[in-house]
């Protein structure tokens, strides 16, 4: 019973035709052939692909014993914050990428200032986030960074996400992993 399932595939036929504009000569034709999954197959259901934003977790990285389930809910739903690739508790507003202020991330998980200022300092406490002070001419913006053994919004460990939480990452990954960290410029802890 090793017989792969007879999938729907939708074909997508591609003719391009390159011309000279000035003359109106065709220069080239190339035509391409493309099999894609059908969005819906009566065997396999509806292919539900997540959109922009969210995070995966790896089962096999568990919580740390002292965080609560509480705070485990409210790491869940920052993890619906995440910008991007990056990690960072992030929005797009004020011309850029900004990053979420402590109130504000209270403000997301039902916090006032002062508990959510409580809630991060545990979270830092626990690896679970990360805070970096990043300077912006005469301000400093804080942002913060979810560690991607627990909630990880990319497909690939990006250079700065590894050097920011390589410790932590230390016993998860390959050697060879680390090995090109290495080459590639990440200062870790001395051997």
């Amino acid at each position: 019973m090793n017989q792969k399932a007879n999938v729907k595939k939708i074909r997508e036929d591609t003719v391009k035709t390159k011309i000279d504009t000035s003359t109106g000569e065709i220069l080239g034709v190339q035509s391409k052939t493309s099999y894609f999954s059908a969005r819906f197959d009566e065997a396999r259901g509806y292919l539900w692909k997540p959109q922009k934003g969210g995070a995966r977790m790896f089962n096999e990285v568990p919580f740390p014993a002292a965080m609560s389930m509480i705070d485990r809910g409210r790491m869940a739903t920052l993890a619906k914050h995440i910008w991007s690739n990056t990690n960072m508790l992030g929005y797009r507003g004020h011309g850029g990428v900004r990053p979420y202020s402590s109130s504000r991330i209270g403000e997301l998980v039902g916090l006032s200032p002062e508990q959510s200022e409580r809630f991060l300092k545990r979270m830092e406490g626990l690896e679970i986030v990360k805070s970096i002070k990043v300077p912006f001419g005469d301000r400093v913006e804080v942002q913060y960074y979810i560690n991607p053994l627990y909630f990880f919004s990319g497909s690939r460990l990006s250079l700065n996400l590894y050097a920011l939480f390589h410790e932590e990452l230390e016993k998860h990954l390959p050697g060879w992993v680390k090995e090109e960290f290495a080459k590639a410029g990440v200062v870790t802890k001395a051997e």
